[in-house]
């Protein structure tokens, strides 16, 4: 956390609190416990409500309610309105993120905003409309994509819960709900922010409701006008030039290009082609320090190709996967493979994550867009027909990357207009457009367009980054919005750029053996290294204790504290003859790790290693 805020626990803690801030608490908190809001959790700031709401608020004949949640933490201070998060997907979930999001908001956003996250229809606390065992069992399917969509869309909207949600779970309905929630707490004003899916959620509640909003920040931004076709053409031909440019960076660093042996871009193309004759079979690491075989396929690296995109450390990640594939290792490919697809890699089961739901996903996209015109077998035709097009223009992954929405061929209540909403104008309101040219899904040029037909519009531009860029610690964008909320301050220029990176520095593979270190002391620094973009581990939701197997030889359990983590190694090795048995932690806090191992193979020690920001010591233990 980067910073620790007292607790909202009771009222009577809030009374409890001096001077004026604290009335201001009381009167928030009251009205939430009034509406029946209570903590979160045992540890939140948030309280949680959920308010009673129209299945369908279109409809006045229909007189079914839904109840659907939301988060607020009151403000420190005097509060001048609501700051509302729209997160992205659509499936995410707000609440799961709430505490974890507001730990990084400037204190005067907390001292002044009763600050709001929600799960939206259909999503967490809000119908949890999921499928993880539909999904998994997709991701990893090799039958041929009709049969294994088809297949999904009808196994994930049997498994979840709140069927008769999915007619109902379009835009246009969720943000009526977020509307409701507004006029509950006595009409305060709302700052919105909505970074991916919720630029588009942003932009909608904006048009529909003008005079609530007092100033609308998008980042990540969805042109809401394109139907969905032209979005997926314009999200594919940019996660090429993505992909194109990490793999151009690659041959460009000397680490990247050593451990690559040659052309990126040639290693990804000969990958590409031997899985579109067939699955490669992998021998991979279990927790128990055996190995058993399994299959990589086109799907998975595909669905890991895209994912690993969206940020500057997943593109170096992915690199580190390709840069092991050109050595003849596919194990790291695998391992993120496991990640993007959300699966286990020791049991190949879902792996259920509370912040996200797929079926939530399909669910809201199926309704936003149309997707071709007739019956299920000729829209299937079509779409097929256009994705051919797009990998002709886009061959790496354009066209898999444009197939993303195919399962809306086949979803159940899916919208059969083909009308588009009007561009978003928003007089009077001022609106942030944050965009970044490194972004895949949300391309720079969709931010720009919305930009342009805005009457108080401002384009705040990073070179590189990744998809979504405020709050992630840039100082350029994150100034210029946190101005905005606290003093009403707009940019004195309409446009703005800033920088970041594109590619986080590569991080060599481990070398293959131990007699390529000068001593002890490397040895254990590339241990350490190593297990910290293991994938497994680099992706850890932090929760769950995670066992896996090291590369070479053995396996490591990391278990979580609460202030960061605990290892257990078991002839744990990532370079052969460098084998590590025992413990160690890790501190989020101080960066601090420590490993009490006794060491095995080219060197046998029993060592205590120390790595933190005043540099590395290793101390052999008589």
């Amino acid at each position: 956390m980067a910073r620790a805020h007292r607790l909202l626990l009771t009222l009577a803690a809030l009374i409890a609190l001096a001077a004026v801030p604290a009335f201001a608490q009381a009167k928030m908190a009251q009205t939430l416990k009034a509406m029946g809001g209570k903590p979160c959790s045992a540890t939140s700031e948030f309280f949680c409500v959920k308010i009673s709401v129209p299945l369908d608020h279109f409809d006045a004949a229909n007189t079914k309610r839904i109840k659907v949640a939301f988060a607020v933490r009151p403000a420190d201070g005097t509060s001048k309105g609501l700051y509302v998060t729209a997160t992205g997907g659509p499936g995410s979930s707000g609440i799961a993120s709430a505490d974890s999001y507001a730990s990084s908001f400037v204190k005067g956003v907390l001292d002044r905003f009763d600050v709001v996250f929600f799960d939206q229809r259909g999503m967490g606390r809000s119908g949890n409309v999921n499928c993880p065992k539909a999904m998994s069992a997709y991701r990893l399917s090799t039958s041929r994509s009709d049969v294994a969509t088809s297949a999904f869309a009808s196994a994930c909207t049997q498994e979840v819960r709140s069927a008769e949600l999915l007619p109902y779970m379009g835009t246009n309905q969720a943000i009526e709900d977020l509307e409701s929630f507004r006029i509950a707490l006595g009409k305060p004003s709302i700052w919105l922010f909505g970074e991916s899916y919720g630029t588009q959620y942003g932009q909608i509640y904006a048009a529909a409701h003008p005079t609530s909003l007092k100033g609308l920040i998008i980042d990540g931004v969805v042109d809401v006008t394109l139907t969905a076709p032209q979005f997926w053409t314009s999200a594919a031909k940019s996660f090429e030039r993505v992909l194109n440019t990490t793999l151009t960076i690659c041959d460009r660093r000397t680490r990247c290009l050593k451990d690559v042996t040659t052309s990126a871009g040639d290693v990804y193309d000969a990958l590409q082609a031997r899985l579109a004759k067939h699955p490669i079979r992998v021998r991979f690491p279990l927790a128990n320090g055996q190995r058993v075989t399994r299959e990589l396929t086109l799907g998975l690296v595909q669905t890991t190709t895209s994912g690993q995109m969206y940020s500057t450390y997943g593109r170096m990640m992915f690199l580190r996967a390709l840069t092991a594939a050109a050595q003849g290792d596919l194990v790291p490919m695998l391992r993120l493979s496991y990640s993007n697809a959300m699966v286990d890699p020791q049991s190949l089961t879902p792996i259920v994550d509370p912040s996200w739901s797929d079926g939530a996903y399909f669910g809201v996209d199926c309704r936003d867009y149309t997707y071709y015109t007739g019956t299920s077998s000729e829209r299937s035709t079509a779409f097929l027909n256009e994705a051919a097009q797009i990998d002709t223009l886009y061959p790496r992954i354009g066209g898999a990357l444009f197939l993303s929405d195919y399962p809306c061929v086949w979803w159940p209540g899916s919208d059969s207009s083909n009308v588009r909403p009007a561009p978003l104008v928003n007089t009077g309101v001022p609106t942030f457009v944050i965009v970044a040219t490194a972004d895949p899904i949300t391309p720079v040029d969709q931010g720009r367009a919305v930009y342009s037909r805005l009457a108080d519009g401002y384009l705040v531009t990073t070179a590189g980054g990744p998809h979504v860029t405020f709050g992630r610690g840039n100082p350029c964008p994150d100034n210029l919005v946190n101005d905005f909320l606290l003093s009403g301050r707009l940019p004195t220029q309409r446009a703005t750029t800033c920088s970041d990176s594109y590619v986080d520095p590569y991080i060599p593979l481990a070398p293959a053996r131990a007699s390529a270190f000068k001593n002890l002391k490397a040895a254990l620094i590339s241990f350490n290294q190593q297990l910290a973009v293991l994938p497994e581990y680099a992706y850890w939701s932090g929760t769950a204790t995670l066992a896996t197997g090291c590369a070479v030889t053995g396996s490591v359990r990391v278990r979580a504290t609460r202030s960061g983590a605990t290892y257990s190694f078991a002839d744990c090795s990532f370079t052969a003859s460098v084998r590590l048995t025992g413990t160690g932690t890790f501190s989020n806090n101080s960066g601090l790790t420590t490993l009490n191992v006794t060491t095995t193979g080219r060197w046998n020690e029993q060592v205590r290693y120390v790595d933190s920001s005043r540099g590395t010591t290793v101390t052999i233990v008589d």
